[in-house]
């Protein structure tokens, strides 16, 4: 058995009828272990790292956004059925805009939006939820309840954000954490390309 990330079909039920494959970007680089399923699409140079479930078999398709990394051990799933988040008239269960990092052990679990230039820290639990750009939401946090995040908001580690009011009354992103998430997406596009051109650990999907 080998390790080669794993691009597949979503089997039919009654949720999701249609069967559908990945569209990945041939610019996109994905880490051995990664298993990826159904209707989701991979933007242009994006970083799915290892042993990663992306999983669009029980709802709406889902998006990844351009120069997005996902580190190791994330899940992406979306609650069955008809949640969604809406995007220029479209109908998405897990939505990333672009630019965005996701590290490792998180959860993003929709009906979900995430903007771009923001930060989800390690085993961050997002589900159910609208977060603007450029917010940061620190290690172990919890995002949902369909609670909605104004842009430039940061919520701490291991902060529980299930009521509205405890949304509306986030704090901006403290100055030292502004540039943290760019770093971070320029270090991982870096790091994707390098992982493809100089090891056997990462793939391109041609």
């Amino acid at each position: 058995m080998n390790n080669y990330p794993l691009f597949y079909q979503n089997p039919p039920v009654e949720e999701v009828t249609s069967i559908n494959y990945p569209q990945i970007s041939p610019k996109a680089v994905i880490g051995m272990d990664s298993m990826i399923i159904g209707n989701i699409t991979i933007s242009d140079d994006v970083f799915v790292g290892f042993k990663n479930l992306l999983r669009a078999d029980s709802g709406y398709p889902y998006y990844v956004g351009p120069y997005t990394n996902i580190q190791d051990n994330v899940l992406m799933h979306v609650h069955p059925g008809r949640e969604h988040v809406e995007v220029s008239g479209h109908k998405w269960g897990v939505f990333l805009e672009g630019e965005i990092s996701v590290l490792h052990h998180a959860c993003v679990h929709g009906p979900l939006y995430i903007g771009r230039n923001t930060f989800v820290g390690q085993h961050g639990n997002i589900y159910d939820a609208v977060i603007g750009r450029n917010c940061v939401i620190m290690h172990g946090a919890t995002v949902t309840n369909g609670v909605k995040i104004d842009n430039n908001r940061f919520v701490a580690p291991g902060q529980s954000i299930w009521k509205q009011e405890d949304a509306d009354n986030l704090p901006p992103v403290p100055e030292k954490f502004k540039n943290l998430n760019q770093n971070i997406v320029d270090h991982y596009y870096r790091l994707g390309k390098s992982y493809l051109n100089n090891t056997p650990l990462a793939y391109s999907y041609q």
